[in-house]
């Protein structure tokens, strides 16, 4: 299950920076490990009695709306949500994915914002598995939660025709059959 998730979650970052979907090799290890104190609790994915689609997506909303609150709503003048259980394949289970589209004042440097959010994700029991900062875009792919049912996740921070954005690519534990 570990590796079908962190297989998804290099996907969409690779994707997300314009490279190929191979699956890298080796497979990606941890650059930081949880943190022994928790600096934001309401950042913590919550351990779910049964993972079904109900559970989990009220789970990622839970921590759509906390990340979005980390951010700070006198910073954000938009949001957008999709949200969707991406069907099993190749033998692997169903999972559930929700991705927050934060448009953030252009005044504010959605990079660096992008990279203290990442860094209060880590200081709150989320692991780093991979970050860049290249060319304006902040990337970082973590996983957090229950070690035998992890969330993953993929924060982004960029401009892109002017509109500065951070975006929050949540996938869930696999989905009960």
């Amino acid at each position: 299950m570990l590796a079908r998730t962190l297989a998804i979650a290099t996907v969409a970052l690779l994707a997300l920076a314009g490279c190929t979907t191979e699956t890298p090799t080796p497979a990606p290890v941890p650059t930081t490990t949880p943190s022994a104190t928790i600096l934001n609790p309401d950042l913590v994915p919550q351990a779910l009695p049964l993972i079904t689609e109900e559970t989990v997506s009220v789970e990622a909303s839970r921590l759509a709306d906390a990340l979005q609150a980390l951010v700070g709503d006198e910073l954000v003048t938009g949001a957008a949500d999709e949200a969707q259980v991406f069907p099993s394949a190749d033998d692997l289970p169903p999972y559930y994915g929700l991705q927050r589209v934060l448009t953030i004042d252009p005044s504010y440097d959605n990079v660096t914002l992008a990279q203290t959010v990442t860094a209060v994700l880590e200081q709150s029991g989320w692991t780093l598995y991979q970050a860049s900062d290249e060319g304006g875009v902040s990337l970082a792919a973590l996983s957090g939660g229950p070690v035998d049912t992890p969330w993953f996740l993929i924060l982004e921070g960029k401009v892109l025709d002017g509109v500065s954005t951070i975006t929050f690519s949540l996938a869930s534990p696999d989905l009960a059959a």
